[in-house]
């Protein structure tokens, strides 16, 4: 009894538990007495039978859901994939509903909507999905990327693009942020990864790429270590200009500002004040600089061909003379100056001869001079000109200073210019124009130099007055170098700039320039028979100026170009640079005292310094020979589906089409990384370099050692065959370019990085962003600039007067639709955008209809239609050019859209987007666009070229 009571206890415990429940689970696991085999052979089938009934019961509720949702009804579909514990929630709206996103893990639901009229995604639920990490994250990117709320057949690109949007600001720092920004961004930080990882110390048995890796890291440090710059000071630049002063002559800062007739008394004010804004249309003016300087080589434009309403011929007569002495020290000061990268006074490039017979064989081609301020809107800018001339003063002061270029010859001039400015104003002859010193002045040798005629310092003068005085002087001839230059259409135009000459007769239009002597200085193997003249009237006008010019003047712009070149390679607290920092400021409208980010400052003279260095190890981190073979792949089949559609382009007649033909099959594309030098090879980069001197510490001598080293190879080419193999570009640079004159496109590395490509995706990815931008650059061979130049590069006509109209009118076309397009300024007002600026960018963008049909063309060869988790409900085609739209996701400030809006050959990229896809069929059946809605114009109104 005592132990039925026991037992009676024990049974009834679970009574008194709180919630005076036995669950289901306790049931089983502890039973109230011993279970048969029989039962749980029973409570098995039970169990089984339950999960396969809701097994069904889940089935059916899908199968009703897809069903729902085909009849507009409204039920709730969960996709669940967990990535990694720490959650980060983005909540999107979508037109079905609400998409919660929980990246890191990565949670979606959505929610559809049965009032929504938007088109809804086409994709098929059996397709294969790619659930490889990277498909993962390219899925989890576009969802978050995307805003569904908005129709796609309105505004593709805030369907596309405005989550992105919504989830990113613009760094303070930054006028603007996008797609390329943040593959930037990441580039920079595998290149901090690499840099970082290099040892201090070389290595005693260190090979080609120790050694290599070692110059690497010796200019990073050495540019990034500000305090060792900051105390070595000015020191370096003033060595520097001692060297040019030793050729021209010593530095002559006894002048006053009426000294001759480049003075005129209204430019002698002081406009300048802290508060001073600068005008727009002076930053529209500067970017256009930019952009013309580097357009002939690597950007589009619209080069017009008509004729030029200037005197083009070379004057060669000669109506100056001048010292020889003289005429050698302005040659030996300028070879000496171009040598170290410093433009002045006449400007020598190696360019290919696009004229010639062969462009790939490098001629020589004379420029005009270009000045300290950013184009020349800005000398004519009085409050501009006086913070100009403010600031090449005390550049000139501060880096003379603590240099022999002061204790030498200033400091004593200073005492005996007073002592006979007093002699000269007691016995009256100060004001007499002839006056002049009563004996030569020894030069720093000990040797006598010609008695010079300076006018003496008036008494009591400080330094400063002096310097300013010599920096007005200056900042006037430069204003006159400047203005009797062409404008930017004509000079950079190729129709206008090509004017070769006998070097004989250039020799002869420029009396004060020994041009044969300074050519064996630079160029000692090669003679040129001709010389391309940008600007025939430009050397009849600086004649004439170096002709007026005295020598204080002439030795002072010297001085000054040299100073304002380097500056940048001192510390960032050195006076020098600080005095370039301020003028920089306020030409480019930055904040006054806006820090540097020193490791971009660093990053790009080391890019300057061993580029091709650093892209070999940035390729090794970022870049797989199959990534290339892979984009190589994509490249061709886009050249050679645009090859075989042109036989049916019927606006081309026969002839034409074949030319493009032609020129479609000679087109080089080149991916990666170049081949000269040979970026696989640590001894081709070590022989490429060998000649560069980079020790630890020594940031200056490394700036100096490149540029020598770069100048001289540019020059060693004159004459010569193109390796073709070269690049204008570094692997790491986040960038693609076409060369007309060559007929190649390049794709470095740095862009092959998503948004744009990984080489894990789908082909209908790749094909929509990275194949967009590869039909792009093709494109552009056949625009409006690349259709002025033949298969090999040649400027020439090679289309017949028939096509050349019917593709203006097209052109036109496009150009009249961007011209609709706009941005809002800072009060909201529309800015719109130039079409006949963009006209050549808004018709490679055009593209993309290349790059759909090359991978429609895959498709039917290998049949592939992989689906990404999570979005299987898109079809192929709709996340080709939810893909090509991605890549121009972009924020920017609306100064700086209504600044690139005037300036800039591409087109807003929100209309990059819009305009394109407006003006291509593939995407309006995709999307199933009605006729007339937002992106799908009446068939009259919408452009086609391609």
């Amino acid at each position: 009894m005592l132990q039925t009571l026991k037992t009676d206890s024990k049974e009834s415990a679970p009574l008194l538990n709180h919630d005076n429940h036995v669950s289901f689970l306790d049931s089983i696991y502890r039973p109230s007495r011993p279970i048969s085999k029989l039962e749980k052979l029973l409570g098995l089938i039970s169990i089984i039978l339950l999960i396969l009934t809701s097994t069904f019961i889940g089935l059916f509720a899908g199968s009703q859901s897809a069903l729902n949702r085909s009849k507009g009804g409204n039920k709730d579909t969960i996709i669940t994939t967990t990535i990694d514990p720490r959650p980060t929630v983005t909540t999107i709206t979508v037109p079905q509903g609400t998409i919660t996103t929980t990246k890191n893990p990565i949670t979606t639901t959505v929610s559809t909507n049965p009032t929504s009229s938007v088109p809804i995604p086409t994709g098929k639920p059996d397709r294969n999905v790619c659930i490889t990490p990277q498909c993962v994250l390219l899925s989890a990117g576009i969802l978050q990327s995307m805003n569904t709320t908005q129709d796609p057949c309105e505004d593709f690109y805030e369907y596309a693009t405005g989550g992105w949007s919504s989830s990113h600001s613009i760094p303070p720092d930054r006028a603007s942020y996008g797609s390329f920004n943040a593959v930037a961004d990441d580039s920079k930080v595998v290149l901090l990864k690499v840099i970082n990882a290099i040892p201090d110390e070389l290595p005693k048995d260190a090979g080609p790429e120790e050694r290599n890796l070692h110059k690497v890291k010796a200019a990073f440090s050495s540019c990034m270590d500000t305090d060792t710059l900051n105390d070595i000071g000015i020191k370096p630049l003033s060595n520097l200009l001692e060297e040019l002063l030793d050729i021209f002559g010593p530095l002559d800062v006894n002048v006053s500002v009426d000294t001759d007739a480049l003075t005129s008394s209204s430019d002698w004010s002081e406009d300048w004040n802290e508060n001073y804004t600068l005008p727009p249309d002076l930053l529209v003016a500067a970017e256009k600089m930019n952009f013309y300087r580097d357009a002939r080589k690597t950007g589009p434009i619209t080069w017009s061909k008509r004729p030029m309403p200037l005197a083009v011929s070379l004057n060669d007569e000669d109506n100056f003379s001048f010292d020889p002495e003289r005429r050698d020290r302005i040659t030996s000061a300028l070879a000496f100056l171009h040598s170290h990268g410093v433009e002045a006074l006449l400007n020598f490039n190696i360019e290919g001869d696009v004229g010639g017979a062969d462009p790939q064989v490098q001629s020589l081609w004379l420029y005009q001079a270009f000045g300290g301020l950013p184009a020349k809107e800005y000398y004519e800018e009085k409050p501009i000109f006086d913070l100009y001339v403010d600031v090449l003063s005390k550049l000139l002061i501060h880096v003379t200073a603590t240099s022999t270029i002061e204790n030498s010859d200033f400091e004593q001039r200073d005492l005996l210019d007073d002592i006979l400015t007093e002699v000269d104003e007691f016995v009256g002859l100060a004001d007499e124009e002839e006056s002049q010193w009563p004996w030569p002045w020894p030069d720093k040798d000990g040797e006598t130099s010609p008695p010079r005629k300076p006018t003496p310092p008036k008494h009591g003068d400080s330094r400063e007055e002096r310097f300013r005085r010599l920096a007005f002087k200056v900042a006037q001839f430069e204003r006159e170098l400047v203005r009797a230059g062409a404008d930017l259409e004509y000079l950079f135009n190729p129709h206008f700039a090509y004017n070769p000459y006998e070097t004989r007769k250039v020799e002869k239009a420029l009396p004060f320039f020994d041009l044969p002597t300074y050519l064996a200085s630079m160029s000692p193997r090669t003679f040129p028979e001709n010389i391309t003249v940008t600007h025939p009237p430009y050397p009849q006008a600086v004649t004439k100026l170096v002709h007026e010019t005295p020598d204080y003047v002439l030795g002072g712009y010297f001085a000054a170009k040299l100073v304002m070149t380097y500056a940048g390679a001192l510390g960032p607290n050195v006076e020098v640079r600080k005095e370039k920092t301020r003028l920089n400021e306020v030409l480019r409208g930055i904040k006054k005292g806006t820090p540097e980010n020193r490791e971009d400052v660093c990053l790009a003279s080391v890019d300057d310094i061993v580029g091709f260095i650093v892209g070999r190890e940035f390729v090794k981190e970022t870049f797989s020979p199959e990534a290339k073979a892979d984009a190589e792949d994509i490249i061709n089949s886009i050249i050679h589906a645009f090859h075989d559609k042109l036989p049916d382009v019927k606006w081309m007649d026969t002839e034409s089409a074949k030319a493009a033909q032609l020129k479609a099959e000679a087109i080089i594309p080149k991916v990666g990384y170049p081949s000269f030098p040979n970026t696989t090879d640590p001894a081709s980069l070590e022989r490429w370099y060998g000649r560069t001197e980079v020790k630890k510490g020594d940031f200056f001598g490394a700036v100096i050692s490149s540029t020598l080293v770069e100048e001289s190879r540019t020059w060693l080419t004159l004459g010569r065959q193109r390796d073709r193999g070269g690049w204008d570009m570094y692997p790491q640079t986040v960038n693609a370019y076409f060369s007309p004159s060559d007929n190649e496109i390049v794709f470095p590395a740095a862009i092959l990085n998503p948004p744009f490509y990984s080489h894990a995706w789908p082909d209908h990815l790749k094909y929509g962003a990275f194949g967009s931008v590869a039909a792009h650059e093709l494109t552009h061979a056949f625009d409006n600039s690349g259709s002025q130049y033949d298969e090999h590069g040649r400027l020439r006509e090679w289309w017949s007067n028939a096509t050349v109209e019917a593709f203006e009118e097209r052109a036109q076309c496009v150009s009249k639709q961007y011209s609709h397009y706009w941005v809002l300024d800072q009060s909201g007002n529309k800015v719109y955008v130039n079409g006949n600026l963009t006209n050549g960018e808004d018709i490679a963008d055009s593209g993309l209809a290349q790059a759909y049909t090359a991978w429609q063309n895959k498709i039917k060869e290998s049949g592939e239609s992989m689906a990404l988790p999570g979005l299987e409900q898109f079809s192929d085609e709709q996340l080709f050019f939810i893909a090509f739209a991605r890549i121009w996701a972009q924020l920017i400030r609306p100064q700086a859209a209504v600044q690139r809006i005037r300036t800039d050959p591409h087109s807003p990229n929100q209309w990059r987007t819009i305009g394109t896809l407006r003006n291509n069929g593939e995407f309006a059946k995709a999307w199933n666009c009605k006729v007339g809605s937002g992106m799908r114009p009446k068939k009259e109104d919408r452009c086609e070229l391609w």
